[in-house]
């Protein structure tokens, strides 16, 4: 049974973490968890006393009721809750942790150029910190039933690449059972790096049985999944590029994707496969972590 977080933003008027809840069926075998979190008032950042921040989380804990109650009424199971922060990222996070979360709802804001060069976000720290898989909903207005892209990786071969193949998988899964879709797999081709002239049919036999190795790979991937050929995509070219056409071409509802945590100065620059394809596509991205993988926060 699926544990969902949902995140409300109060500032947007359409709700698209939640509307995504309407296109679970209800009878679904599905645990919502909807939560709005609660920043303090700009001018008692440092002096909100609990009893002021209890009031506010009482008229908010209201204001929530009534925006889950169309919901409730058909037959969801939804808990709200009103949750006080300071960084809401690690909030998100706790939250997750607390309910014991399967994926996380979130409703994804577009950053300017300037502010994602210079400044960090919630959908950054998100990305880069939450353990929890972290789907974050575009403004397209359905996903049921569309395609998902589950994007894989089998050029590095070791455990820790095969059990991130293997989490994106069970994902997509459980994304295309609620949804009521199919599981379409997408995967970047990398040539092999040939130091001998391109015309060479030494090159060329090398860079052919490369290509045959990994399309074998991705179709044994595909079988042991039950994913038919006609659902199998492997494109020469970056990643982030090739997901973000394969899903317009497929006309998708999600791309799951697996990433890993970077430190340093990756806070200021982002740039790995996920922050990208979020850049480049329309498409609700659902991130998902390594099963090692461990939150600092």
């Amino acid at each position: 049974m699926p544990n969902i977080l949902v995140v409300i933003d109060p500032d947007e008027s359409e709700h698209s973490a939640l509307n995504r809840i309407k296109e679970i069926p209800p009878a679904a075998d599905v645990n919502y968890t909807v939560v709005l979190y609660l920043s303090p008032a700009p001018v008692m950042a440092k002096k909100a006393s609990a009893s002021v921040i209890s009031t506010r989380k009482e008229a908010k804990a209201a204001w929530l009721h009534d925006l889950v109650a169309p919901l409730l009424a058909v037959g969801y199971r939804i808990n709200v809750e009103v949750v006080a922060f300071i960084r809401l990222y690690e909030e998100i996070i706790k939250s997750a942790e607390k309910i014991a979360a399967d994926v996380i709802f979130k409703p994804l804001r577009q950053h300017s150029a300037l502010k994602r060069v210079f400044y960090t976000s919630t959908d950054w720290n998100l990305i880069r910190l939450c353990p929890t898989p972290l789907l974050l909903v575009s403004d397209q207005r359905r996903i049921h039933g569309k395609p998902i892209v589950a994007a894989i990786d089998i050029s590095d071969r070791d455990e820790a690449h095969r059990q991130l193949n293997a989490d994106v998988m069970a994902q997509a899964q459980m994304l295309a059972r609620i949804l009521e879709s199919q599981i379409h797999l997408v995967y970047a081709f990398r040539p092999a790096v040939v130091t001998t002239v391109a015309a060479d049919p030494l090159a060329y036999q090398i860079t052919r049985d490369h290509y045959d190795n990994e399309h074998n790979l991705l179709v044994a991937l595909a079988e042991e999944h039950g994913i038919g050929l006609d659902n199998v995509s492997m494109r020469e070219g970056a990643a982030d590029e090739v997901l973000a056409r394969g899903a317009k071409a497929l006309q998708a509802g999600v791309i799951v994707l697996g990433t890993v945590a970077r430190s340093g100065a990756s806070g200021l620059f982002v740039g790995n496969t996920a922050e990208a394809v979020l850049e480049m596509t329309e498409t609700d991205v659902l991130v998902v972590k390594g099963a090692g993988f461990q939150t600092p926060v």
